[in-house]
């Protein structure tokens, strides 16, 4: 495993073996400013990742965001969008609003997400549409 950032706000890592990008959002981040290395972050876990990638994103912890940091997560969408990402599964937030504005967010891959009650089924899930492509 790859540890790309670990903060308080967010965890990102690549796993090589299952060509698998790790997200997880920990706290509730209140501006841009607490995160300045976001956008640089996911263009380096993005850079190492092989084609075809898979994406499980935990944002059980997400809190709904001001719109400055929603139009991060936006710019971030765009450019999963442009890389050859194959698979989202996301563990849904528990603030009803910030499911909508995940929802948003993953629209913009061109892809939706796959909505997993926990990490492991998302693993499952990934792992078996992975093995599908091969």
């Amino acid at each position: 495993m790859i540890a790309v950032a670990h903060n308080p706000y967010y965890e990102l890592e690549y796993d090589r073996t299952k060509n698998r990008v790790y997200f997880r959002i920990n706290n509730y981040w209140k501006s841009p400013e607490v995160v300045p290395a976001y956008f640089s972050d996911w263009n380096k876990v993005i850079d190492i990742a092989q084609p075809g990638f898979t994406l499980l994103a935990d944002l059980r912890n997400m809190i709904t965001h001001p719109t400055s940091v929603k139009e991060m997560h936006h710019k971030v969408a765009n450019r999963l969008a442009e890389s050859r990402i194959s698979y989202v599964a996301e563990v849904s937030p528990t603030d009803r609003i910030a499911v909508l504005q995940v929802s948003g967010v993953f629209k913009v891959i061109g892809l939706g997400s796959i909505k997993v009650a926990d990490i492991v089924l998302g693993e499952n899930i990934l792992d078996q549409l992975s093995n599908s492509k091969l």
